[in-house]
């Protein structure tokens, strides 16, 4: 049998290509609602040293239209994945990894946090000096079994195999080593870990009407760009956590979930442990924290949080009132005529007043929504003077009257129709 001199040099090439070319995943497991496999970053790994012994994993998911797979805290239904290396031999203390996960609004008001379309849960994992595997490859076997929901939900377990290539010289596989990477980017940071960054958090105990709230602050991370920061609790053993709100802050985030006691009637505890994931900052931050139960600390009330849309707003229109009577733009004329400086000392720290509460709503309510309960303060006024201007005239100053009084009204429903949640 002649061999051609064309087809020679592609036997040789074949025959001198690294083995783990094709060895960097395992072959998909694919039901109709996904498809999963095990994935490594290498074509040929590194050899595992005392100094560099770290494994990094990856169980890759593709999933159909509608569907998804969950977070380590599942939500309202559902269980999170479990994978296990078992029969790795040299593979110990593997960790699955939990990316940022999103929210998912299910019938019947439930809740559930994963995954959905493509995506990758990191594993890291040590590797033993010398693997006990034939040759130089890693035999890597892991056992996963997860749920993957709809408006059903569908478990499967399979078993993926990969044998892994070790060499002198790591060569990356050029598919799954940027797919990886991208996956490590999503995972939250320690907020311990970033400078300048500090998340804490306080159990409000509520009242007999009232759930208790957790508040959550974050402070010295912003948001992303085009993002809105969110709120994700770890399952906790005494509360379920309800939908969180978010506020901006000049420094930061806040957030409030109302919980709900597993046992009624039962004290709550003084102190407790919350585990949370921050998302849509930059970066996405993750803080495990002991909180007590009682009031915020008093170094962390400011006056954004003290006024709220609706008593604020009232709060502006009677120290605009007061304002205005004070100068003597309400009332009869007569009162006016007799009013001295201490009459207009006090007329200004009404303005003050009105002033520092605006400030405080503009943490409260939208720019828009501001700048709409500013000009409805400036049309009280107008109407103020022109009633005083036009005294004689008792049909042009009663409808004044009316619209000062139409402002007014107008002011609290439309400080809370703009609030920020």
């Amino acid at each position: 049998m002649r061999i051609s001199k064309t087809f020679l040099p592609l036997l040789l090439l074949t025959a001198l290509a690294p083995r783990g070319a094709a060895a960097a995943a395992s072959p998909w497991s694919t039901n109709p609602q996904s498809s999963v496999r095990l994935v490594t970053p290498w074509q040929v790994a590194p050899r595992p040293t005392p100094q560099n012994n770290e494994v990094r994993l990856g169980l890759h998911f593709k999933l159909a239209p509608g569907w998804h797979v969950y977070w380590k805290n599942s939500g309202d239904a559902g269980f999170p994945p479990v994978v296990v290396f078992g029969k790795t031999p040299g593979l110990q203390s593997a960790e699955l990894l939990w990316p940022a996960p999103q929210r998912f609004e299910l019938r019947g008001g439930l809740v559930a946090f994963g995954y959905e379309t493509e995506m990758v849960y990191p594993v890291r994992a040590t590797l033993t000096t010398a693997p006990n595997a034939p040759g130089d490859h890693l035999h890597l076997s892991a056992d996963v079994d997860y749920l993957v929901c709809e408006v059903d939900c569908v478990p499967y377990r399979y078993t993926l195999t990969a044998d892994q290539p070790l060499g002198e010289t790591p060569v990356p596989d050029p598919a799954t080593a940027p797919l990886l990477d991208t996956w490590w980017s999503r995972l939250p940071v320690a907020a311990d870990s970033l400078k300048g960054v500090t998340t804490s958090g306080v159990l409000e105990p509520g009242s007999a009407s009232t759930r208790p709230t957790l508040e959550v602050r974050v402070r010295g991370a912003r948001p992303a760009p085009g993002a809105s920061p969110g709120l994700f609790l770890e399952a906790h053993d005494t509360f379920d956590a309800g939908r969180p709100e978010a506020r901006a802050t000049d420094d930061g985030v806040v957030f409030r979930v109302p919980l709900k006691p597993h046992e009624t009637g039962k004290p709550l505890p003084k102190e407790t442990v919350f585990a949370w994931t921050v998302t849509g900052l930059s970066p996405n931050l993750e803080a495990k924290r002991t909180v007590l139960l009682g009031t915020a600390p008093a170094a962390e009330v400011h006056l954004s949080s003290l006024v709220r849309p609706i008593p604020g707003a009232l709060l502006a229109v009677a120290a605009t009132l007061a304002a205005l009577w004070l100068w003597g733009l309400l009332g009869s004329p007569a009162v006016s005529k007799t009013a001295g400086a201490g009459r207009e000392a006090l007329g200004f720290a009404a303005a003050a007043l009105l002033f520092a509460t605006l400030w405080g709503l503009s943490r409260q309510v939208s720019f828009v929504g501001i700048a709409g309960l500013e000009l409805l303060l400036l049309a009280m006024a107008l109407c103020a003077w022109l009633r005083r201007r036009a005294a004689r005239r008792s049909a042009v100053s009663f409808l004044l009257v009316l619209g000062l009084a139409a402002c007014a009204a107008a002011a609290p429903w439309l400080a809370h129709l703009n609030r920020l949640t």
